[in-house]
């Protein structure tokens, strides 16, 4: 991992991996949120005592956490499951090459976010009017699943 990344505009970011904006200009003032170590922080926070989630190893807790007793989601190859799960019939969302999906599905009907260079969109949309966020950087599943839930775009 780099120790600085140039972001939009010349303005140097030490440290982070991924920052969200509402828009694709990048402003740093308006970031909703950045990952940095696996910290999910608000807006420009750098503070660990901010953090929303943490992301350790495809599982995702509340707050600046790793402990069981926090543990939300679990990613296990492209599935969310709620906790620690591993039944078939607990899947929440399944993440493949940035699409994410309602369910142990793959059906367009069940798209809800795709992924692409220039931001996050609803469904397979590819147009301006149904980009949901810009993010520079990328994402594991198990941070973008965090930044959906910071966000409120899935529960």
């Amino acid at each position: 991992m780099a120790l600085a990344v140039l972001g939009m505009g010349g303005m140097t970011k030490a440290g982070a991996q991924v920052f969200v904006y509402e828009n694709a200009q990048g402003h740093f003032s308006e970031m909703l949120l950045n990952i940095e170590n696996g910290a999910v922080l608000p807006g420009m926070s750098r503070f660990r005592s901010d953090a929303l989630f943490t992301v350790q190893e495809g599982r995702v807790f509340q707050g600046w956490s790793s402990s069981p007793f926090d543990l939300l989601f679990t990613v296990r190859n492209g599935k969310v499951y709620p906790v620690d799960s591993n039944f078939a019939g607990d899947i929440r969302y399944s993440i493949r090459q940035g699409k994410v999906y309602e369910g142990d599905s793959q059906m367009q009907l069940d798209l809800l976010y795709t992924l692409r260079a220039d931001g996050m969109y609803k469904g397979d949309s590819v147009s301006e009017f149904d980009r949901v966020v810009f993010i520079e950087g990328k994402p594991s599943d198990a941070e973008l699943l965090a930044i959906l839930i910071a966000l409120e775009l899935v529960e």
